[in-house]
């Protein structure tokens, strides 16, 4: 078992008095009995947005989805099984709904009508008072959920381990430090970068053209490539922290007005959603065009999205999206539709990818789970634009407290689970929380595919100490041992794309 409460005090596990207590089962028998059992089938309205709040609701059978739509995309925000109420808070304070609410599959919801509990009320006061207080419990716990998550992108870039932005008092370097090789090394890499980096600028200036010359962009991407090759050489020769905090602080200093002419090395280093590799980032690297200040920007731009990294992040898509129509086709002659879930899903592009070379999307059926609504909008908007027969939920929920049974939801049974890029940011914790949590939700024979950059990653370095870009980067050895102690245990395998930067490890529940 995972401990859900060490090391991390933001996930420490709710108090037992703070969660609502079960009804006894004679008194929720009871409390039924005054209700009516309506069927629903799949993709019927159950209550609507706007609607009046006059009836309270429990799942019998089945289960509903509850939704909101905003400029044209419907979000899920929460799946609710059999054995829960829904629709208290409308029913108490009169308001109308905020949310819209479907079956997700063939359901029996029961419906409490307001006159009826207030004859339960006169009827039998006992009871009532039972009911009442499970209530009261049940919606207070929504409200200490919507209090935790008024930031959920906050919330959610501080939850990841390697994401989490720290700030020093700048300290001046140490007399003694200017005697050291350290010192000569990091200087004269900063020297022959600005000394290279003046000399192209000079070159672009007296070029008139419109468009970059080709011996432009060769000399820029080989002055990177060196300097990115120095960076490596230079990390290999530090033993100890200190000298390293003063090295990497020097250079960093030195080097970072130069590279933040380029929108993807910005966006990278400023985090406007609070980490680097959200679907922004993401959808740069798969467009592929530069952008940034002048010619120079431009070229900057152009090597920072053709690094060996940002390629691997393109090769990661192509080897997702072929893996997933392998492993579908492999369950289409099982009758049973194929349920695909995507965690900390982005823009979905490999999905879609997937989905525009399947000739039998009507067998699939994908929930796509990212905690930033922007992120589920675009992939509405921009990357669902074909025709295709699959049912794909978009769902709004943080993954990390998912993983660790902060936040529940009546997902079901998948065939294949997988995450791109999450785990690389998660710590040991977390990332064995992830896989165990979603080993509950895979279907015997079922997959679980998680992506994490490699140790051999070329371009680590510029990305921890000038991007600020800090990943956990794991071996095949260290992927293989953290999914030992979950339940996936010894049935893993790990695949690589092309560029053998970005690894995959594939954990099967053996059926």
């Amino acid at each position: 078992m995972v401990d859900e409460t060490a090391d991390s005090p933001e996930f420490e596990a709710p108090d037992p008095e703070e969660r609502p207590q079960a009804i006894p089962e004679k008194a929720l028998q009871q409390i039924l009995a005054i209700s009516r059992p309506a069927p629903f089938s799949k993709g019927e309205e159950v209550v609507f947005q706007g609607s009046q709040a006059r009836a309270l609701y429990y799942v019998e059978k089945g289960s509903v989805e509850v939704s909101y739509t905003v400029d044209g995309t419907k979000i899920v925000v929460a799946l609710i099984g059999r054995g829960s109420f829904f629709g208290e808070i409308g029913f108490f304070d009169g308001v109308s709904r905020v949310r819209d609410i479907r079956a997700a599959e063939d359901s029996v919801i029961r419906i409490f009508e307001r006159e009826q509990v207030q004859d339960l009320r006169r009827q039998d006061p006992d009871l009532y008072a039972q009911f009442v207080t499970f209530m009261a419990r049940s919606i207070c716990a929504k409200f200490r959920r919507v209090l935790e998550e008024r930031e959920p992108l906050t919330a959610y870039a501080a939850s990841l381990a390697a994401g989490r932005r720290t700030f020093t008092e700048p300290r001046p370097l140490p007399s003694r430090f200017f005697q050291t090789p350290e010192w000569r090394l990091a200087s004269k890499i900063v020297e022959t970068f600005k000394a290279d980096f003046f000399d192209l600028c000079y070159k672009l200036q007296l070029d008139t053209s419109p468009e970059i010359a080709p011996d432009h962009r060769d000399k820029c991407n080989r002055m990177l490539d060196d300097f990115n090759e120095q960076l490596q050489d230079c990390q290999s020769r530090l033993d100890e922290p200190q000298t390293g905090d003063y090295v990497w602080g020097f250079v960093f200093k030195e080097i970072f007005p130069y590279f933040m002419r380029s929108r993807f090395a910005e966006r990278a280093y400023f985090k406007p959603k609070g980490y680097a590799g959200d679907y922004l980032m993401m959808e740069m690297i798969y467009q592929n065009q530069p952008t940034g200040d002048g010619k120079l920007g431009v070229l900057v731009d152009g090597w920072c999205l053709n690094t060996a990294a940002a390629k691997a992040v393109r090769g990661r898509r192509e080897l997702l999206s072929r893996r997933l129509e392998a492993w579908s086709r492999e369950r289409l002659t099982s009758g049973d539709r194929i349920r695909i879930m995507n965690l900390a899903c982005g823009s979905n592009r490999e999905l879609f990818d997937f989905l525009g070379a399947f000739d039998s999307t009507e067998e699939i059926e994908a929930v796509c789970i990212d905690v930033d609504q922007e992120a589920l909008e675009y992939t509405n908007r921009q990357v669902n634009v074909f025709s295709h027969r699959a049912s794909v939920r978009l769902m709004q929920d943080d993954v990390v407290k998912w993983s660790l049974g902060r936040v529940r939801h009546n997902l079901g049974l998948h065939d294949i689970i997988y995450s791109a890029g999450l785990t690389d940011y998660l710590d040991r914790r977390l990332f064995q929380a992830l896989a165990s949590r979603c080993f509950e939700h895979l279907k015997p024979g079922g997959i679980f595919v998680i992506g994490n950059f490699g140790a051999n990653n070329p371009n680590r370095v510029f990305m921890d100490q000038i991007l600020h870009w800090n990943l956990i980067h794991r071996e095949e050895k260290e992927l293989k041992d953290l999914f030992a102690e979950t339940p996936f245990g010894e049935n893993v395998e790990v695949l690589s794309e092309e560029q053998k930067i970005n690894l995959f490890a594939v954990g099967f529940k053996v059926a």
